[in-house]
């Protein structure tokens, strides 16, 4: 194979890790989403952080909003949560959670009427808690729509902000004129930001993000991801055979996550292949369209739509697979993925993985290493790989077990708490 491994990695090392920390600190972690019951599946990655700097000895609270799916008594592991309400009937509370975006490229109309008094609350909330904990830092997840509170509520505290960005934040404020200004003025105050691919950081500084905005890849806990994770037989759940070959994906069916382009490639294979079979998890605006897609390339019996994979299941669809693709691109709108965190959870689970060469991806993949990297939007590229996977079973064990041996080494959640902490520190 030709070794294209990268000359040098522009984003934070493994190696960093073992500068010692010189303090605890009392940080205030603000999110827009935060996982709302035992197994919730919105933004868990937010608690997988908050958990990893509580464990380096940090005095975590964590703020979110109110949702009616939250469970008041939900255990939290033992990191504080405080729920703030902002409008009655509770129903009408949509911001946050992946609820406030229509069809994932705009803001809903309710929107604009619930944010003034979402942001209000918010802020009397950071005020009150970040009073309480004598907070000496803010940490706040998305600039928008957090930053604004975040950043008034810094300065009146006289304490730092530090704001990591995810995606759909940068993707509304280059989107909206007045947004992007909020997210200008936010990031003027934040001693430290992190991104979690090279086009969100470089988004970010142009919207005035701080010349030291850092990378900052996401990380999986390969104790809960690993290759014997599965537990239910979702070959028998959907009557395949044990020795059929299954192609798997996983994400919202939604335009930027490319699943037509993977759909597709697949149509180019299944001659080739007819006992391997294409896996779909998630739901979505696009579910009809793809189901009508596999009709249209007369593919429909060897792709199968799972459907919703809840969050404590995903480990067990994931390990059950043979190959995983994550096939993002760039939606007509601009949209695009940061990091999705079910391509480290593939990785760890030690499954060959091929990914877009799209937002953070080629941050934990290594082409022809740990991995296969293609151009978005390409379907011929994708079967190509695809054909090249499903024909070679020492090449399938070679990049799963370099896949997972890197995550170890490089992308648990303790190695992103350590990262985060040392950036708190020392942010130049």
């Amino acid at each position: 194979m030709e070794d294209r491994r990268p000359r040098h990695n522009n984003f934070l090392l493994p190696s960093s890790i073992a500068k010692p920390l010189s303090t605890h600190m009392r940080i205030t972690i603000l999110a827009s989403t935060y996982p709302r019951f035992p197994g919730d599946g919105a933004a868990p990655f937010v608690q997988s952080i908050a958990e990893g700097l509580a464990k380096l000895g940090h005095q975590i609270e964590v703020i979110a909003p109110d949702d009616v799916l939250v469970a008041h008594n939900a255990n939290t592991a033992h990191i504080p949560v405080q729920r703030f309400r902002y409008f009655w009937p509770r129903r009408w509370q949509i911001m946050g959670h992946a609820r406030a975006l229509a069809r994932d490229t705009c803001l809903r109309p309710a929107t604009y009427l619930l944010l003034p008094f979402f942001l209000l609350a918010e802020f009397i909330t950071l005020l009150r808690i970040t009073k309480a904990q004598n907070s000496e830092m803010i940490y706040a997840h998305w600039v928008l729509p957090n930053g604004p509170a975040a950043a008034l509520a810094a300065r009146i505290r006289h304490i730092p902000l530090a704001i990591s960005l995810h995606g759909s934040d940068i993707y509304i404020a280059n989107k909206h004129s007045i947004f992007g200004a909020v997210a200008r003025w936010s990031f003027r105050q934040a001693r430290c930001v992190t991104a979690c691919s090279p086009e969100l950081r470089d988004a970010a500084r142009k919207l005035g993000a701080p010349n030291e905005t850092r990378l900052l890849a996401w990380g999986v806990d390969p104790k809960r991801f690993h290759p014997k994770a599965a537990q239910e037989n979702l070959r028998a759940k959907f009557k395949l055979a044990a020795e059929t070959q299954i192609i798997a994906a996983l994400g919202r069916l939604v335009p930027k996550k490319g699943f037509d382009v993977l759909l597709r490639a697949w149509a180019l294979l299944v001659p080739e292949f007819p006992a391997a079979r294409l896996l779909i998890g998630g739901e979505g605006e696009q579910r009809n369209y793809l189901v009508a897609l596999t009709d249209e390339l007369t593919i429909q019996d060897s792709v199968v739509f799972a459907g919703q994979i809840p969050w404590p299941e995903t480990p067990s669809f994931l390990a059950q697979a043979d190959i995983f693709v994550l096939p993002s691109r760039q939606d007509r709108f601009g949209n695009r993925d940061g990091l999705p965190t079910v391509l480290l959870e593939a990785m760890s689970c030690g499954l060959p993985v091929i990914a877009s060469q799209i937002g953070g991806a080629s941050l934990v993949v290594q082409d022809q290493i740990n991995g296969l990297l293609i151009p978005p939007s390409d379907a011929r590229a994708l079967a190509s790989q695809l054909r090249e996977l499903l024909q070679n079973a020492a090449l399938r064990e070679q990049l799963g077990k370099t896949a997972r041996e890197h995550i170890i080494q490089a992308h648990t959640w303790d190695h992103v708490a350590h990262h985060l902490s040392n950036y708190f520190e020392s942010p130049v």
